[in-house]
């Protein structure tokens, strides 16, 4: 019994939850995302889906449990004794006070070397930056060359191609065939690599692909060289390894990571009709523009038409003339006023005459009256001879510009040899030569038995 006087006072004392508690989140704050190895004991599988057992080695073990949704995604069956790699968290049960490790992924011994190895490798190449997201590059927004490295005789090759069918993708795919398997499968992957990235016509994007498998069957693309070859290709690489749930390291190193063959097809197929789309929508918007130019040309034809129709030679004639016409109406008008104020004047003088009578006075008046009648009919008749020679002038100016522009676009002008135009066959002279005017100048010619 221990003294009184040793014994330790409480000073704090905890309920059993608030332990458990702290038991809780300590180990779970610990203890998260890693491996552990041991052999496979009391096995229950229950109803729910969900399997329960123990992993232990020579000294302990460990209670675990792999809950429904993982437990379908295992491509193997849990046997009792079987020696497994675990992959999961540790968790505290509080109503029991009980710890258990949560499963997530299970893998028998043998693959759980190749699976921590890949581990290895993957914070390798992480250290170095190659998963880095800045060293990513983006896809082709065309692409109409792929290479695809794959088997030749794979479902998966199949599966991408009938994808890229249904999709109405038209661009060319070259398949480069290596295995994906096998001790042999690294090299051939990273020999198509290079033929593909040093191919001419250059390839727009490379994909990299195979079906599902076991870590085994999928190590090829662990290969540490051949995810150093994928990180430095100069092409655009989409890694479409495995199904959803496989991972491996071309997965992490590509510019683009696809959960299935189809996936690939699917993420290159939307980017070509997206492509595509946008073509016929600018090929749209052009044609629509350009439609609406030419109807504004059109308008603007027309008007111009109009304005040529109004400045056209006869046109320009006939106004010509109207404007003729008016000035010597306003000139005839102007002259008849004078010469009625001219009359008067005369009428005047005679008046003064009459009351006067002296013979020198008579004589000059006559004489006066002799010049004015004289000025009157040179003030009369010069001015409208000028004038009309002038409108006679310029309608022929008018005409003759008008024919020289017609000769000048393929037309001809026949006359008789007495220079009467003919302007039908019935006026066509029989043995007789015709003269023919084209724009450059004249020829005679004699005409044939017309029909």
């Amino acid at each position: 019994m221990l003294d009184k006087h040793l014994r330790p006072e409480p000073s704090e004392v905890l309920k059993v939850t608030d332990l458990t508690r702290q038991i809780k989140r300590q180990l779970e704050g610990r203890f998260r995302q890693f491996w552990v190895r041991g052999e496979v004991s009391n096995l229950r599988k229950q109803s729910s889906g969900h399997v329960y057992f123990s992993l232990k080695d020579s000294g302990s073990q460990l209670p675990c449990v792999l809950f429904a949704r993982d437990a379908a995604r295992q491509s193997f069956e849990l046997r009792e004794g079987m020696e497994l790699v675990l992959f999961g968290d540790v968790s505290v049960y509080e109503p029991h006070g009980r710890y258990q490790f949560i499963a997530k992924i299970a893998i028998e011994s043998g693959e759980g070397q190749l699976q921590l190895e890949f581990e290895r490798l993957k914070r390798k190449l992480a250290g170095e930056g190659l998963f880095d997201r800045g060293t990513k590059r983006p896809l082709p927004l065309l692409p109409l060359r792929i290479a695809v490295i794959t088997s030749p005789t794979g479902a998966a090759v199949r599966d991408f191609l009938r994808i890229l069918k249904r999709r109405h993708y038209h661009g060319t795919v070259v398949i480069l065939p290596a295995r994906v398997q096998g001790e042999a499968a690294p090299a051939e992957l990273r020999q198509m690599l290079q033929v593909a990235s040093a191919s001419q016509p250059a390839f727009d994007l490379i994909v990299l692909t195979r079906g599902g498998g076991s870590i085994e069957d999928l190590w090829a693309f662990n290969h540490e060289q051949l995810a150093r070859d994928i990180a430095t290709c100069p092409i655009p690489v989409i890694s479409a390894v495995g199904h959803e749930i496989d991972h491996v390291l071309t997965d992490y190193v590509a510019d683009e990571r696809a959960e299935t063959p189809s996936g690939a097809a699917e993420r290159i197929s939307s980017i070509y009709l997206d492509c595509v789309q946008r073509v016929e929508a600018i090929e749209y918007s052009l044609t629509d523009s350009t439609t609406r130019s030419l109807e504004i040309v059109e308008r603007e034809l027309i008007n111009l038409d109009a304005r040529l129709q109004i400045i056209a030679p006869a046109r320009q004639i006939q106004l010509r003339s109207m404007q003729l016409d008016d000035q010597a109406h306003r000139m005839s008008t102007s002259l008849r006023q004078r010469l009625s104020r001219e009359k008067d004047q005369l009428a005047n003088l005679g008046r003064q005459l009459a009351q006067h009578h002296p013979a020198t006075r008579t004589e000059l008046a006559r004489q006066q009256l002799k010049n004015l009648q004289h000025r009157l009919r040179q003030g009369v008749g010069t001015p409208l001879a000028r004038k009309s020679d002038r409108i006679s002038h310029l309608a022929k100016r008018l005409e003759n510009g008008n024919l020289q522009a017609t000769l000048k676009r393929g037309y001809s002008l026949i006359s008789n040899k007495d220079g009467d135009i003919i302007d039908s066959r019935a006026k066509l002279p029989d043995n007789e030569a015709v003269t023919v005017r084209f724009h450059d100048g004249k020829a005679k010619l004699q005409p044939e038995q017309a029909t």
